[in-house]
Formats: structure tokens, C-alpha cells, sequence
């Protein structure tokens, strides 16, 4: 009878620990949302800050008319991204970058409905413009990427860096009112066009930019008023033998040759960068095509090689590394990001990297006439053996391709 009367008399006087085992269980944040809220004490008793950190949950999936689906597919219940006098958004981790009609911008979380205007952006981005390939009477098609310095959360003023969608501009903003600034990098040679950038990524507070031939610059800002970029430095050099696009005569010239690949087919190379495990790392992704295709149509992602950056040395070097070193790295074309795959409920497995077909992919066809197929080529590629997988269950798989609309990954933060 003592024991009896020691144990819990009712479900919502589950001890915080026991509900603590639970939600680190549940990979889905909808599945822990349901959980917490049955009651209130199961919603006080399960928030993350009364017991060890939860695990990152699973990622979304995050779709061009502003629709959130988890990773079964199901639609996510949010505030809506895509409203009146919005053009188009972007994921930018946790959050939608959103650019209005009149070409202004703002961040914005789904999940609450808050959002932060960036008023000093869009004049950023209509001046990166002066030195991009695009019209400046269009800035609203111009944002290719967005990412932040830090977590709104754990930095009241975090920065804010746009990369152009041409690749030959910049634009930098605080998220409060402050001024912005549009920054491009030096030219290769005199008198021609800036450096193109592939991908930008912020590590150790500072902004770093990969050119198309796998040069790397450190872009130090000053953060008070930020003021123009006080020192941007060239840290890995570029290698001029590295291409976008490798012909049959340029493999034949370099050697390059993949078993697997296809002797006719061409070969297309998307650069990225990425902070993981205190590493900077650059994402070298090899897409076959046949020989004379258009790109988009065919393209074949069939292999990927990592490197990390050693900026112990003058000049600073790529290393290769064989894996990941337990991380699982989600990549894509807006938003990249590396997890401890050990503590991800559901299976993330470490040392791959779950990869999403390209989002420019043909996109006329995504609304008229045979659409393309929005998943692609995307998979999982395990570093450990070379094996590709399909990283979603083949009828969630078959529903997305159904919705005629390329997707990209939105982490969601657990609350």
C-alpha cells in the first residue's frame, strides 16, 4: 500500500525527467509540441530548459509557395509565409527571409508569425546590383542566399550577408537599423568583372566567401554603424585548373574520369561552404549530364568530395577529409547546415550528407507544360562506401513530386 500510494496518481504527475526521456525520442517538433501540450504540467515539465538540452529535431522541408511539410510529408501548421504584398521568400535556417513586391526585406519565424524588418537592405541590394549582370530595376529576383551571423536568439543584432544571385556582389546588413553596405571582391585580372562567388558562410564571427575556382576570403566587417569591410583577404588562393563545367576534351585534358559516371557524359560542379564541428569546410558536388544536354534536364548528382580549411598556413590549403567526423551535413542551394547526427532522433546517420536537387533547376517548367522533376536527383550520400540513397520513403517521395515545386530544407528550433 505505501509503495502505491508513493507512485503518481494521475498522467499530468509524470515526473520531468520521465517526460525529458520521452521528448528526446520524438525526432518531429510537431510531435513534441502535441506532447506538451496535453497539459499544463507536461508543458511546464517538458520545456528544454529543465533538463540536459534536447536533441536538434528533424529538419522540414520547405516548398516555394511557402508550405512547410515535415519529413512524411505532412503540412506544417504556421503563419503564412507567402501573404499579400510578398514576392518571395527564402529559408534561412529557422527563419523565411522575405522580399516584398517593392523589393524591401525582412526575417520572419513561421512558427510565431514575428517579424524583423531590414529597412536599410534593400537599397544594399540595389547597389550590389550596379556591379551584378542583372538589371537594377529588378531587385526583388536578385537574393540567392541568405545567412546570418548567429541565431537571432543568442545575438540581439546579428548580421546579415545576401549573396547576389550572379555571384559578383554582396550585400551586409545588421539586423536593426543601421546602415548596409554592398561589397564585391577584387577582380581576377585588371580591368575585368569582381571575383564570382560560389557560396558564402559565416565562421568564428566573420565572413567568408568561395570563388568558383575554390579560393577562399576572409571579409573582417566592423560592426559598429558597420562601416565599410576594414580588410578583405584573400586566405586560399585560387586554382585556375578547377572548372563549372568539365568538357569530354577538358576531362581528357586533366584526367579526370569517374567510374560510373558515363565516358559520354560532361561533368557539372556546384561549390559549397559550411561550418561543422568548429570546421570550416568547402563541398565539392559532381553532377553528370550527357554530352551536349541541356543543364537541368539531366543532371545527375553521382558523387561528392569535402575539404576542410587550413588557415594555419600562408597561403591557407585545402585538405581533404574522408568523413565528417560524426556530423551529418543537409545541404542545399539557400540553406546548409551541419548537425551532430548522435544526438538527431530518427536515424540521421553520420558522415553523409543529405542533398537537395537544385533549386534554379528549369524553373519555367515547374508551372507550365511537363514539369521537372522538383526532388531530382536528390539522396543521401554516405562518405563511409559512395552509396546514394533516397533520403525520404518512396510514397512521401511520389506526394512531393506531385506538387510540381522545388524544395529546400528549414530547421526548425525547438521551444
Amino acid at each position: 500500500m505505501e509503495m502505491a500510494a508513493a507512485l503518481p496518481s494521475s498522467w499530468e504527475e509524470l515526473p520531468p525527467d520521465i517526460l525529458g526521456l520521452v521528448l528526446r525520442h520524438l525526432p518531429s517538433l510537431a510531435d513534441r509540441v502535441h506532447l506538451r501540450a496535453v497539459c499544463r504540467p507536461w508543458r511546464t515539465g517538458g520545456h528544454p530548459q529543465r533538463h540536459k538540452p534536447l536533441p536538434p529535431p528533424l529538419p522540414w522541408l520547405a516548398l516555394l509557395d511557402g508550405t512547410l511539410v515535415d519529413l512524411c510529408g505532412a503540412p506544417v501548421r504556421c503563419a503564412p509565409i507567402l501573404r499579400d504584398g510578398v514576392f518571395r521568400y527564402l529559408a534561412v535556417d529557422n527563419l523565411a527571409f522575405l522580399v516584398d513586391n517593392d523589393g524591401g526585406c525582412s526575417l520572419m519565424n513561421p512558427l510565431s508569425g514575428l517579424t524583423l524588418p531590414l529597412p536599410k537592405l534593400a537599397p544594399a541590394v540595389s547597389r550590389a546590383l550596379e556591379d551584378s549582370a542583372y538589371h537594377k530595376s529588378h531587385p526583388r529576383k536578385t537574393h540567392a542566399k541568405v545567412i546570418l551571423s548567429s541565431p537571432l536568439y543568442l545575438s540581439p543584432d546579428p548580421l546579415v550577408a545576401i549573396l547576389v544571385r550572379d555571384g559578383y556582389s554582396l550585400a551586409i546588413s545588421p539586423s536593426k537599423d543601421h546602415d548596409a553596405i554592398s561589397i564585391s571582391l577584387p577582380p581576377e585580372r585588371p580591368e575585368g568583372l569582381p571575383t564570382r562567388i560560389s557560396d558564402i558562410a559565416f565562421f568564428h564571427g566573420e565572413l567568408y566567401a568561395l570563388t568558383v575556382y575554390e579560393g577562399l576570403h576572409i571579409i573582417k566587417l566592423d560592426v559598429d554603424g558597420l562601416c565599410e569591410p576594414n580588410f578583405i583577404h584573400q586566405c586560399i588562393a585560387d586554382d585556375p585548373k578547377q572548372q563549372v563545367i568539365y568538357t569530354t576534351y577538358q576531362q581528357w585534358q586533366q584526367q579526370i574520369y569517374f567510374e560510373g559516371a558515363g565516358h559520354d557524359s560532361e561533368y557539372l560542379v556546384m561549390r559549397y561552404i559550411a561550418e561543422s564541428n568548429d570546421k570550416l569546410l568547402m563541398v565539392r558536388r559532381w553532377m553528370s549530364f550527357p554530352s551536349g544536354a541541356r543543364l537541368g534536364d539531366y543532371d545527375t548528382t553521382f558523387r561528392f568530395d569535402v575539404f576542410e580549411a587550413d588557415l594555419t598556413t600562408v597561403p591557407g590549403r585545402w585538405t581533404k577529409v574522408e568523413n565528417l567526423g560524426g556530423q551529418a551535413l543537409f545541404l542545399g542551394s539557400q540553406c546548409t547546415k551541419s548537425v551532430p547526427a548522435s544526438q538527431c532522433a530518427g536515424g540521421v546517420q553520420e558522415d553523409c550528407i543529405y542533398f537537395m536537387h537544385r533549386v534554379f533547376d528549369n524553373p519555367c517548367k515547374e508551372y507550365i507544360g511537363p514539369c521537372v522533376n522538383p526532388l531530382g536527383d536528390s539522396g543521401v550520400y554516405n562518405m563511409r562506401d559512395g552509396k546514394i540513397t533516397p533520403f525520404l520513403p518512396e510514397p512521401v517521395m511520389a506526394e512531393l513530386q506531385r506538387m510540381r515545386q522545388f524544395l529546400t530544407w528549414f530547421f526548425p528550433a525547438d521551444a
